[in-house]
């Protein structure tokens, strides 16, 4: 049975940092806010403000919600968001998406100030991304992801090390680096999961590849087998199965899917409380994986660490514009 990569601890450990960077921001006269942008009133964005305001202000992170219209203007969208740019009490800023009636490309990734781009959805943050520029602001699913390696290094670095020589060509401190020589096999080519995480990785040495669906099944497989670490990351439960892993491979699951419940006659199971239809959570890995992995993140898991990332860098985007990093 796989051991549990705990992901609550990991994301307190984030947060008590955190706290810790804002107290000392906040000494230094500089008070580390997030700007918070969103259109109408849709479910998710609104559970999503509610996560990200709770953990600001467990961390002393001041939030501003800037709640627009859901027939606001284009027009008048890139207006706020120009405004939040010239705010210099405002550090970051979180732009809610999808936008029905706006295009994002135009409205968000072409105006919001790379500086303040909390959720990295500006390509001055992607190419920073790219060549492993300290001052650029990673997105929050792929941080959370390194932070569980991070956070468990000395584990994984006992674990995996013993299957290779040692690192003779490693440059002084890369050998001590738990990425460093890891084979990392990524499920997942988005712009906002598999590509940046797969530079955050190659940036510091490990050995990545990445499969999606369409990807061979037999070249898929190939590269999964022989990972140290498979992440995977898709919309659909049960993508990742133990017969397509190593013995003692480490599975880092990022996906969310959620079904609504039924019991076996097929009827909906309601929840007694909310009088609405249960919903089931799973990963993007099957349930037969956590008997073959070595180690293995629990459903959910890693998305519960990304508020964490959010306001960690709000208060590196507070450092930036500052001079301090």
């Amino acid at each position: 049975m796989a051991q549990v990569l705990d992901c609550k601890a990991v994301a307190q450990a984030i947060k008590d940092k955190c706290l810790e960077e804002a107290n000392a921001l906040r000494a230094k006269g500089i008070v580390p806010k997030l700007g918070i942008l969103r259109v109408g009133e849709k479910g998710p964005d609104l559970s999503y403000e509610k996560g990200a305001t709770k953990a600001m202000n467990e961390c002393n992170v001041e939030v501003e919600v800037f709640a627009l219209p859901a027939d606001v203007s284009q027009e008048e969208y890139i207006k706020t968001i120009r405004a939040m740019n010239a705010d210099p009490a405002i550090h970051g800023i979180l732009a809610f998406r999808p936008l029905d009636n706006i295009d994002e490309t135009v409205a968000i990734s072409q105006n919001l100030s790379a500086v303040k781009d909390v959720d990295s959805t500006t390509v001055e943050n992607m190419g920073k991304v790219v060549i492993g520029d300290p001052t650029g602001l990673a997105p929050c699913t792929p941080q959370a992801i390194m932070a569980v390696i991070d956070h468990y290094a000395e584990e994984i670095k006992a674990h995996t090390r013993k299957k290779y020589a040692k690192l003779d060509l490693a440059k002084p401190g890369q050998e001590d680096d738990v990425c460093c020589g890891l084979d990392v096999c990524v499920i997942n080519n988005s712009n906002i999961i598999g590509k940046p995480l797969s530079m955050m990785l190659t940036n510091r040495y490990a050995t990545v590849s990445i499969v999606h669906h369409l990807t061979h099944a037999e070249v898929k497989n190939e590269y999964i087998k022989r990972a140290d670490v498979v992440i995977i990351a898709t919309p659909f439960k049960d993508t990742l199965t133990a017969d397509m892993i190593a013995d003692d491979c480490i599975v880092i699951d990022a996906g969310v899917v959620r079904e609504k419940a039924f019991d076996e006659n097929g009827q909906p199971i309601m929840n007694e409380k909310t009088g609405k239809q249960k919903i089931n959570t799973f990963g993007s890995a099957s349930a037969d994986t956590e008997a073959k992995a070595a180690w293995k993140t629990p459903v959910p898991g890693v998305g519960g660490i990304t508020s964490s990332i959010l306001v960690r860098n709000v208060i590196t985007a507070a450092k930036i514009q500052n001079g301090l990093i």
